[in-house]
């Protein structure tokens, strides 16, 4: 079994491999130390059974990496560990498709439970988070109805500046060339009658066109 581990802190990195190997003796550990580099690795062709991300790491992020697979259409199941289990965090990483979320104050057999429930197929979330049997999970709020409506890619873009990603870190996570980026960018701040970033996310966000994610500045 192969596994993308992506994780800023190498001796936690360390750790997680020696428990994968509790999972599965014969899985077999690919480091990467930023998402920038995981994305590459991927971009080569390789492909692996499972991927397991921290959430907050320098430049690119967790819920980037996330974005960044889907992108490239990578069906594998994500993991997303984090310091944090706060609500906002958890809904992100779910809206983009991760397959679990794994609080770092877990004791080891209950993380170890979580990564065979989520290779068997199944998710791996904070049980306040599951669906409810009788009222199924509620689709997130898509906000008031606005005659501007950008592209799906336009919507994407918007997303993840709001995240705090830059041009050139936007490209590598959907897979498009900068100056593409660019192009989306000028065309977003034409539809809202704005001059800068700034002005374009917090305009979207007021129309409910994508979610608020803040990362925190000290969160490990």
């Amino acid at each position: 079994m192969n596994v993308l581990l992506v994780e800023d802190h190498r001796l936690v990195a360390d750790a997680f491999s020696v428990m994968l190997r509790e999972v599965d003796s014969s899985v077999e550990t690919s480091a990467c130390y930023s998402t920038q580099q995981a994305l590459s690795l991927v971009d080569t062709g390789r492909r692996f059974d499972l991927v397991i991300t921290d959430l907050f790491m320098p430049g690119i992020d967790g819920i980037g990496l996330l974005t960044g697979l889907r992108n490239r259409r990578i069906d594998v199941p994500v993991v997303v560990i984090s310091g944090s289990d706060e609500e906002r965090y958890i809904r992100a990483a779910m809206e983009q498709g991760a397959a679990g979320f794994i609080p770092k104050t877990l004791p080891g057999a209950e993380m170890i439970n979580g990564i065979r429930r989520i290779l068997a197929g199944q998710r791996f979330f904070p049980e306040r988070f599951l669906p409810n049997p009788a009222t199924g999970q509620p689709a997130p709020g898509a906000g008031g109805v606005s005659s501007v409506q950008p592209s799906e890619k336009q919507l994407q873009v918007l997303q993840l500046m709001a995240d705090g990603h830059s041009n050139k870190q936007i490209s590598q996570i959907v897979g498009i060339k900068e100056a593409t980026v660019k192009y989306h960018t000028s065309q977003l701040f034409k539809l809202f009658g704005v001059r800068n970033r700034t002005s374009c996310v917090k305009e979207a966000q007021e129309r409910g066109l994508i979610r608020r994610f803040e990362q925190p500045s000290s969160v490990e």
